[in-house]
């Protein structure tokens, strides 16, 4: 069931860079930033400084009925999310493919860096250490995932590597 047509969908590990890149480049479009954690009210529901989701398909219901109340048809918007999360456990788990059948993301593209840098941006902002294996493992797992993505719903898949914002501006101006 596709819900949308006018959706970007960029992701990415927790304190890889998302919002610092999807800020520049809807500066440098018309595209209207949202993220997954505003929709879903994250405060709401979870501690600021939890990365683990208890239960990931009622959190993506969540999403997806805020997207409806949220999204106008005239309009396009660069939404960032993940393609993958933390469980309860601390494991890394994809995010149920139904989610995006529903938002019917018009390309899908990931922020890539090094997952030593990462860990310690979530040091800093979340006062909370991950394990570099783990961060390793649930950006791999995102990386992947993405261009499964991509391949099934026959769509752009764009690597931002560097801040390298570049290849996903030119996808839109096609």
């Amino acid at each position: 069931m596709r819900l949308f047509e006018n959706i970007y969908f960029i992701g990415g590990i927790h304190g890889v860079g998302k919002g610092t890149i999807c800020k520049e480049i809807t500066s440098r479009t018309k595209l209207i930033h949202i993220t997954a954690s505003e929709v879903l009210k994250w405060n709401e529901i979870s501690l600021s400084e939890n990365k683990l989701v208890t239960n990931i398909s009622s959190t993506q219901e969540r999403l997806i009925y805020g997207l409806e109340n949220l999204i106008e048809e005239d309009k396009e918007y660069l939404l960032d999310g993940h393609f993958c999360l933390l469980n309860s456990s601390g494991i890394p788990c994809k995010i149920d493919e139904d989610l995006f059948d529903q938002i019917n993301p018009k390309a899908v593209a990931i922020v890539i860096d090094d997952v030593k840098i990462i860990s310690k941006r979530l040091e800093s902002r979340d006062d909370k250490i991950y394990e570099i294996k783990i961060l390793n493992e649930l950006q791999q797992m995102e990386i992947e995932y993405a261009k499964y993505l991509s391949k099934k719903y026959c769509i752009p898949y764009i690597e931002i590597i560097d801040n390298n914002y570049e290849r996903f501006l030119d996808i839109l101006n096609r």
